[in-house]
């Protein structure tokens, strides 16, 4: 509930900045927001300015891949496993579980889940099965395959009504040495969040002083990757934001979060799309990041009056 208290005290402070009147209704669940003849609700702190099926493809990662590359945007290649106990069809028509057998590590993920929950990545080809048949077990109705890349920082565009109102980027977790504590202890007093530390790392080592240790391979601010304000002298931002705007206008959203990164042959891909915008982490993490979301949530109301 701590990220809901931050967004709606943002929330509940624009509103009184607006002259708009704020009732929160059902333990807060529900917001009625208030504003002359005009009334808007929000549901769990969720704007909904998206079209249900606008929404539904950008929390849908294959699907947002194959509209995408429909679009001739740059995005990851994605390839798509069905559970068959949920959707046998599907999955006896296109199932091809030869994607698994490249001898290449790949990244595996729920194809509709959030904030990095249920993505692994893996090299193994019967580790990559078995990943795979556990998350079917889980009644996840299906799993895409990519292919895993380094990447140093992945870009998050916000993007609002045809533009892009805020990019910032974020980078692995990482650790600095001290020459006294352990990766373990080091992890527990420098990063804030950290959902599993990679495989291979052995935690009890004892870096020494000012080495950089980097403890986790996801970029999710929930899983203790680091955001990283940019500025003009970015050398992809004006990149990040051109293609940003080209994915929410082609995806017909209104407001979303679009990441994407750099990866070898220097150019900007789409990772995926979230119809769900969650910044309260970034505020939390970073210098004036609690008026920076405050900003970024008082145009997103100023747009729901405006329909």
């Amino acid at each position: 509930m701590k990220e809901m208290s931050m967004k709606n005290k943002m929330i509940a402070e624009i509103c009184v900045e607006k002259g708009i009147e704020k009732i929160d209704i059902s333990y807060n669940w529900i917001s009625i927001l208030k504003k002359g003849e005009k009334q808007k609700k929000l549901l769990n702190g969720k704007f909904y300015l998206n079209s249900t099926i606008s929404m539904k493809l950008a929390d849908d990662k294959y699907s947002t891949y194959e509209l995408l590359k429909y679009y001739q945007i740059p995005v990851i290649e994605h390839s798509v496993l069905f559970n068959e106990r949920k959707i046998p069809d599907v999955a006896t028509i296109n199932q091809d579980y030869n994607v698994l057998k490249n001898g290449k590590k790949q990244v595996i993920k729920a194809n509709d889940l959030l904030q990095g929950k249920e993505v692994y990545v893996c090299d193994k080809e019967n580790e990559k099965l078995q990943l795979v048949q556990e998350l079917f077990a889980k009644d996840i109705e299906a799993v895409v395959v990519c292919p895993y890349w380094e990447i140093e920082y992945e870009y998050r565009a916000i993007f609002l009504d045809g533009e892009v109102i805020y990019v910032y980027k974020k980078q692995k977790p990482f650790v600095i040495g001290d020459g006294k504590l352990t990766i373990g202890e080091l992890i527990k007093q420098q990063l804030k969040y950290l959902g599993e530390p990679n495989k291979d790392l052995d935690l009890t080592t004892i870096p020494v002083k000012g080495e950089k240790i980097t403890v986790g391979w996801k970029h999710n601010l929930s899983n203790g990757a680091i955001p990283v304000l940019v500025d003009e002298k970015d050398a992809y931002e004006q990149e990040v934001k051109e293609i940003a705007t080209k994915v929410g206008k082609a995806m017909e959203l209104r407001f979303a979060s679009i990441d994407l990164s750099i990866l070898q042959d220097k150019k900007v891909y789409v990772m995926e799309v979230n119809s769900n915008v969650c910044i309260t982490k970034f505020c939390e993490l970073i210098p004036n990041g609690y008026q920076i979301g405050k900003n970024i949530y008082a145009k997103v109301i100023d747009k729901i009056f405006e329909d």
